[in-house]
C-alpha cells in the first residue's frame, strides 16, 4: 500500500482519487442546482405602509405562552383606522405598536390568522393583507356601503413566534399548534361586541388560515390539540410548506408529528361525520427557485381530496405566471395580489364560517388558481338576457368554418380599419363529426368594454344548423370562458405579468368542445369599430382535438441515447397542438426543447409559444416566443414523492406540450428535445438531502465493524484512515453493487397509481359510478393505475393505506427502502451518493485528524516552551497521564445530569461530552508519542479506537446542534421553560459514562470469545442494515442506534474491571448449570 507521510491519516492513492471524484462530483451537482434548470426570478415588489398592533391583552390569562409569543394585527394605509385611542397605543418596535390590555379592540372585518414558518418574522404577510385591502377598497367597498356585496375587509392577525428554528424541533411546533388555538379563540372573541357588529349578520365562528412553510404544518396541526376548537378553522392555504415530508428529519418529535398528523388527515375525509368534511386545504409551491422545500413534498393529493384541495404551482396561477424561492413566494406581487384578491373572493360574512360555502369556495380556488385549460373549469359564465340582432342592420360577414377567422384580415375588401361601426363575423358551428373543438386566441381581454366580444347565436328561423345567412338571431354574450395566458409578442423572452390587463401582457383563450353546444347554430365575433381601440387580433378556428393531438411514446434510455426529434410539427397548420409524451415522467430528469421554424414569410400576428404541463399537480410553464430561443427551453418537473402512492390528474400521463402558433403561417415547426444530464444533477440536491448524513455515518459504521473485526482477532486496532483506505480497495466496492441491487429490485415492484377525477361538480351518483380499476401495465413499471376515481375510490385508497399502517408488519416494505421507489434507470443512485459519502468521509476523517494532531503539537510546544509560566504548568497537568479523581468526576457528572434533568438540553451535554472527547483523544496521541516500545501498541490502538469514535461523535452533531440552537434562541427572548422530551437522561449518560471511562484511560478489550464478538457484530450489523432500509426518512434514529451501541461498549469495557470479572463468570458459570441436562434425567 503506497502511503503519505503519516500512517495514521491511511492516504493512499485509492484514498485521494475517491477523495477527488467525490468532490468533482458533488461540485457539479451543486452548481446544476443553483445554475441550471431554474425558473428566471421575475417577481416585482410590493410597496405599502404598514402597521402592526401587537395585542397585549391576549396575556398569560389567556394562553400559557404569552411570554415566549406575540399576537399582532396588521393595518395598512388603505385600510379603515382601528379604533383605539391613541393614549392607550405605544411604539415598541419599527412599524409595531402595543395595544394596552384595556383597551378593547373592536375590529370589523373578517378575522384572518397569518402562520409564519421557520424562522420566519410576523411581518411576512403585508404583501398579501395590502393586495387584499387594495382589491376590497378598489372594487367591494362601495359594494358593502350600499348592501350589494357580501364582501368584507379581512382583519389580518398574525403571530410573533420570535423567528423559532420550528422546523428542527418538534417540540416548538407543538407549543406553536397551542398557542395558536389559544389566540383563534381570543380573535373570535373580539367579535363578540355587539355594538359593533351588524345584527343581520352572525358572528364568526371560525378563523380563515394562511401559513408559511412550517407554518402550513402547524396549521394542519390544530386539528390534533387537546385545545382545539370544533369548527374554528375551516379554509387554509399554505405556501411553500412541506406537507409529506419534514425537509430535515434529525427530530423524532418531527416525525411523530407527521405521523400524527398523517393519521388525523387521512381519517378526517372519511364518513359523513368526518371532521374536516367541510374544511377546504390549498397547497402552492414554488417550484425548482425553493431550495428550502422541495416542491414534491408540497402535494397533498396523497391526503386531500379533490374536493377539498389541491396543489398548484405558482408558475401556473393565472397573472402572476412566475416561479418563487421559498420567502419570495409571501412578497412576490405577482402572486400576493392573486392570494389576497382570492382571499376576498372567498370570505363571505352572511356565513358563520365567515367564507363561502366548500363547493362555490373550492371553485373560486380553482377559477383563481388553476389555468382552467385543461376542463378544471366546467361551469359556464351565466348568459346575459338574450339580445336579437337583425343580420341585415348590422355589417356582417360570413366565415368558413373550415378556414376559421383571422381578424383583422390581411386583405379584404370588406373590412375597413378606419371604420367606427359595428361588424359582426358570423361562424356556423359545422355538422361535421370530425370537428369537435372550438379554439380561440386573441389579444383582447373580450367583453363590453373590450373592442371585440364573442356571442353564442341561434337562428329564430331555421331550426336546424344551416350554413346559410339568417335574418334573425338570438344571441348571448359572455356564455364561453376566456381564460387569460400570458401574451407572445415578438419581442418577449419570457411569460409574466406586469399588474395591468392589457393586450400587451396578456392573450386570452377559449377552447370549447362542441359537444356542449348542441343546441348552438353560431359563434359570431362582434367588432365594435375603430372607436373601441385599436384592432389588434383575434384567431379561432373549429379543429379536430384527436388531430391536434400527437402522442410519442419513448424510453429513459432512448431519450439518453438519440433524444427525441419530431419534423414537421403539426402536420397541418392549425392554432393549437399538443404533443404528449406519457414516458416523461420521472422529474429527476431534465430536458431542453430546441424549436425552429424556418422559411414563414408571412407576418405573424403573435410568435409561438408554449405550455408545459406535468401529471402529477397543477404545475404549468409557459415559454413565449420560443422559436427565437437559442439555448432551448427548459423542460423540468416535479413528480410523486418516493415513499407514497402515484396520484395522477385526470387525463394526465407524463409530460403534455401544447404550442400556440399562428395558422396563416403554414411553416410547421421542428422540434428536438434532448435530456440535459448536467442540469438533471442538481435535481437529487433537494429530494435526496438526508442522503449524504445517512451514507456518510453508513461509511463510518462500516468502517468501525472492519476495525472491531480485525482488532478481535488479535491485530492491532487499525488506524480510521488505514482501513477507510483498505475497505476503498477491497469491500466498498461490493456495498456498492449491493445497494445498486437493492435499487434495481424495489425498481421492479408495482407501485400504484391513483388518478382521481375533479369531484366538486359531479353528483354522487356519478362519484358512486366513477370507482372503475383498470389495470394498466405501463411499460417496465407493473404500475397498476386506477382510472376515474370518485370519493368512494379515495376512500378505498385511504382505508388500504390505514389497514397497512395498522399491521404488525407495516414497517417492513422494501418499497420505503434505502432512496424509496424509482424508475429502473436510477438503479445508479444509491451507489452514486455512496461513493459521495466516502468522499465526505475522507474529508471529514483528514480534518478531525488533522485537528487533533495539530492540536497536540500546539499544545506540547506551548507546554515545554512556556513550563515557567502558569498556562504551561497547566497544559502540562491537563496533558499529563493521570486523570481527575474519581470524587470530582462524579461531582462533575452528578452536576451535569442534573442540568440536564431541570434545565439544559441532553443535546447540550452530548457537546460537551464530544468537547471532553476531544481532549482525550488529544491526550492519548500525546501518551501514545511518548510510550516506550513495549507499551506503544497498546497505546496506539487506545489512540485510534477514540479517534474512530470521534468520527461516530461528530456526525452526531447534526441530530443534536438543531435543539441546541432552537434552546439558545429561547435563552434569548428570556424563555426558560424546558423542553419535556428533551430532558431525558437516559438519551445522554450512556454517552456521559463513556467519555468519563475513557478519561480515565479505559479501552474497548478484545473479545475473542464466539458471544461477544457476535453481540458487537450483531449491532453494528443491525445498524447498517437499518441505514439501508430507513436511514433515509427516519435519520433521527442515528443518535439512538449510536446510543445503543456505545452503551455495548461500556459493557465490554466493565468487563475487564475485576468486580465485574467476578459477576460475569459467576453469570457464565451459573447459564452452563441451567443450560448442561440434568444428571438425574438421564
Amino acid at each position: 500500500m503506497h502511503t503519505c507521510r503519516s500512517p495514521t491519516f491511511g492516504c493512499s492513492y485509492s484514498m485521494v482519487m475517491v477523495f477527488l471524484a467525490s468532490f468533482a462530483l458533488l461540485g457539479c451537482i451543486f452548481h446544476s442546482n443553483f445554475y441550471h434548470q431554474v425558473d428566471l426570478k421575475h417577481c416585482k415588489f410590493t410597496y405599502m405602509q404598514p402597521k402592526f398592533y401587537k395585542l397585549l391583552g391576549f396575556d398569560r390569562e389567556r394562553t400559557a405562552f404569552a411570554g415566549k409569543y406575540g399576537l399582532l394585527l396588521f393595518r395598512d394605509q388603505s385600510d379603515y383606522r382601528l379604533p383605539i385611542p391613541a393614549s392607550m397605543m405605544t411604539e415598541y418596535a419599527n412599524l409595531v405598536y402595543t395595544v394596552d390590555k384595556e383597551a378593547k379592540v373592536q375590529p370589523l372585518g373578517i378575522p384572518a390568522l397569518f402562520i409564519p414558518g421557520n424562522a420566519g418574522s410576523a411581518k411576512q404577510m403585508r404583501s398579501i393583507a395590502k393586495e387584499a385591502s387594495k382589491y376590497y377598497y378598489e372594487n367591494l367597498a362601495e359594494g358593502h356601503r350600499d348592501g350589494t356585496t357580501s364582501a368584507r375587509p379581512i382583519d389580518f392577525f398574525t403571530v410573533d413566534f420570535n423567528e423559532e428554528f420550528s422546523a428542527l424541533h418538534g417540540h416548538s411546533l407543538l407549543e406553536q399548534a397551542q398557542f395558536l388555538n389559544d389566540a383563534i379563540a381570543y380573535i373570535l372573541s373580539l367579535y363578540q361586541d355587539e355594538r359593533h357588529s351588524d345584527p343581520s349578520l352572525p358572528r364568526p365562528t371560525s378563523v380563515l388560515i394562511v401559513g408559511h412553510s412550517m407554518g402550513g404544518i402547524v396549521a394542519r396541526s390544530l386539528f390534533t390539540m387537546s385545545n382545539y376548537q370544533p369548527g374554528s378553522v375551516n379554509t387554509i392555504l399554505t405556501a411553500a410548506t412541506p406537507h409529506m415530508i419534514p425537509p430535515v428529519t434529525l427530530d423524532f418529535e418531527i416525525s411523530n408529528i407527521y405521523n400524527t398528523i398523517e393519521s388525523f388527515w387521512t381519517r378526517g375525509f372519511l364518513g359523513p361525520d368526518a371532521p374536516l368534511r367541510n374544511v377546504s386545504l390549498i397547497s402552492i409551491a414554488g417550484g425548482n427557485l425553493d431550495i428550502v422545500v422541495n416542491g414534491d413534498s408540497g402535494n397533498i393529493h396523497n391526503i386531500v381530496p379533490q374536493s377539498n384541495g389541491f396543489t398548484v404551482f405558482t408558475s401556473s396561477i393565472p397573472h402572476a405566471w412566475v416561479g418563487s424561492d421559498h420567502l419570495s413566494i409571501l412578497w412576490c406581487n405577482q402572486i400576493a395580489a392573486v392570494i389576497g384578491r382570492t382571499l376576498i373572493d372567498v370570505v363571505d360574512a352572511r356565513y358563520a364560517q365567515q367564507v363561502k360555502p366548500l363547493e362555490e369556495r373550492m371553485g373560486i380556488f380553482r377559477n383563481r388558481f388553476l389555468t382552467g385549460i385543461d376542463d378544471h373549469l366546467k361551469e359556464q359564465p351565466t348568459p346575459k338576457a338574450e339580445e336579437v340582432i337583425v343580420v341585415a342592420e348590422i355589417a356582417h360577414t360570413f366565415v368558413d368554418s373550415e378556414t376559421g377567422l383571422t381578424f383583422p384580415p390581411r386583405s379584404s375588401s370588406v373590412y375597413d380599419p378606419e371604420s367606427e361601426a359595428d361588424h359582426l363575423y358570423i361562424m356556423p358551428i359545422p355538422v361535421d363529426p370530425n370537428m369537435d373543438t372550438f379554439n380561440l386566441l386573441t389579444d383582447h381581454v373580450l367583453g363590453p368594454d373590450s373592442r371585440l366580444d364573442v356571442l353564442i347565436c341561434n337562428d329564430l328561423l331555421v331550426s336546424g344548423r344551416s350554413k346559410s345567412g339568417s335574418q334573425r338571431l338570438s344571441c348571448h354574450y359572455n356564455t364561453l370562458s376566456a381564460i387569460p395566458i400570458p401574451a407572445s409578442p415578438a419581442t418577449g423572452s419570457f411569460a409574466s405579468y406586469s399588474g395591468r390587463s392589457n393586450r400587451a401582457q396578456e392573450f386570452r383563450f377559449i377552447s370549447q368542445s362542441l359537444k356542449e353546444l348542441e343546441d348552438t347554430q353560431y359563434i359570431a365575433i362582434l367588432d365594435r369599430g375603430q372607436k373601441a381601440g385599436d384592432s389588434g387580433f383575434l384567431i379561432a378556428q373549429f379543429t379536430n382535438d384527436a388531430d391536434a393531438t400527437t402522442t410519442v411514446e419513448t424510453s429513459t434510455l432512448g431519450l439518453l441515447n438519440d433524444g427525441l426529434r419530431v419534423h414537421g410539427f403539426p402536420e397541418r397548420p392549425t392554432l393549437v397542438s399538443t404533443l404528449r409524451l406519457p414516458n416523461i415522467d420521472n422529474s429527476l430528469l431534465t430536458y431542453t426543447l430546441n424549436v425552429d421554424r424556418q422559411g414563414c414569410h408571412v407576418p405573424e400576428r403573435f410568435s409561438p409559444m408554449l405550455r408545459q404541463s406535468s401529471w402529477t399537480m397543477y404545475e404549468d410553464r409557459y415559454a413565449v416566443n420560443i422559436a427565437t430561443k437559442a439555448d432551448g427551453i427548459d423542460i423540468n418537473f416535479h413528480g410523486d414523492m418516493p415513499y407514497y402512492e402515484r396520484i395522477q390528474l385526470p387525463g394526465k400521463t407524463g409530460t403534455e406540450l401544447r404550442f400556440w402558433m399562428d395558422p396563416s403561417c403554414p411553416v410547421p415547426l421542428s422540434l428536438n428535445l434532448q435530456v440535459d444530464k448536467y442540469g438533471s444533477m442538481g435535481k437529487v440536491v433537494i429530494r435526496y438531502r438526508m442522503v449524504v448524513l445517512v451514507f456518510t455515518f453508513l461509511v463510518v459504521v462500516l468502517t468501525l465493524r472492519a476495525q472491531f473485526r480485525s482488532f478481535n482477532k488479535g491485530k492491532p486496532f487499525m488506524p480510521f484512515g488505514i482501513m477507510l483506505s483498505k475497505l476503498i480497495r477491497t469491500t466498498f466496492w461490493k456495498f456498492s453493487l449491493l445497494l445498486a441491487g437493492i435499487a434495481f429490485l424495489q425498481s421492479l415492484l408495482s407501485k400504484p397509481t391513483f388518478t382521481f377525477k375533479d369531484l366538486p361538480r359531479r353528483s354522487s351518483a356519478m362519484a358512486e359510478n366513477a370507482a372503475e380499476e383498470i389495470v394498466h401495465g405501463s411499460e417496465g413499471s407493473g404500475s397498476i393505475i386506477r382510472e376515474g376515481l370518485g370519493q368512494d375510490a379515495y376512500e378505498q385508497m385511504i382505508q388500504a393505506r390505514i389497514a397497512r399502517s395498522d399491521s404488525l408488519f407495516s414497517g417492513i416494505r422494501l418499497e420505503d427502502a434505502l432512496l424509496g421507489s424509482n424508475d429502473t434507470f436510477f438503479w445508479f443512485l444509491a451507489p452514486v451518493f455512496f461513493q459521495v459519502a466516502i468522499g465526505i468521509v475522507i474529508l471529514i476523517w483528514t480534518i478531525l485528524n488533522g485537528l487533533v494532531r495539530s492540536t497536540a503539537a500546539i499544545l506540547t510546544f506551548v507546554s515545554k516552551r512556556g513550563a515557567r509560566f502558569v498556562i504551561g504548568k497547566a497544559i502540562g497537568n491537563m496533558l499529563s497521564k493521570r486523570s481527575r479523581g474519581v470524587r470530582r468526576r462524579v461531582i462533575t457528572t452528578i452536576v451535569l445530569f442534573i442540568m440536564v434533568a431541570t434545565f439544559v438540553p441532553y443535546q447540550f451535554a452530548f457537546v460537551v461530552a464530544v468537547l471532553v472527547h476531544i481532549v482525550s483523544c488529544v491526550r492519548s496521541l500525546l501518551v501514545a508519542q511518548a510510550s516506550s516500545t513495549s507499551k506503544a501498541q497498546a497505546a496506539w490502538d487506545r489512540h485510534h479506537f477514540l479517534m474512530s469514535i470521534f468520527v461516530m461523535f461528530f456526525l452526531l452533531l447534526p441530530c443534536t446542534l438543531p435543539v441546541l440552537m432552537v434552546w439558545i434562541r429561547n435563552l434569548s427572548v428570556q424563555w426558560y421553560e424546558p423542553f419535556s422530551s428533551d430532558h431525558r437522561l437516559d438519551y445522554i449518560a450512556p454517552f456521559i459514562f463513556f467519555v468519563e471511562a475513557v478519561t480515565d484511560g479505559a479501552m474497548v478489550p478484545r473479545t475473542p470469545e464466539k458471544g461477544y464478538a457476535a453481540v458487537t457484530m450483531g449491532l453494528l450489523n443491525y445498524m447498517i442494515v437499518f441505514l439501508i432500509m430507513y436511514g433515509v426518512r427516519y435519520s433521527w434514529q442515528i443518535y439512538f442506534m449510536s446510543r445503543i451501541w456505545i452503551v455495548w461498549i461500556l459493557i465490554l469495557q466493565l468487563k475487564d474491571k475485576e468486580f465485574a470479572k467476578g459477576l460475569t463468570k459467576a453469570a457464565e458459570s451459573q447459564w452452563r448449570v441451567l443450560s448442561r441436562p440434568s444428571q438425574k434425567r438421564k
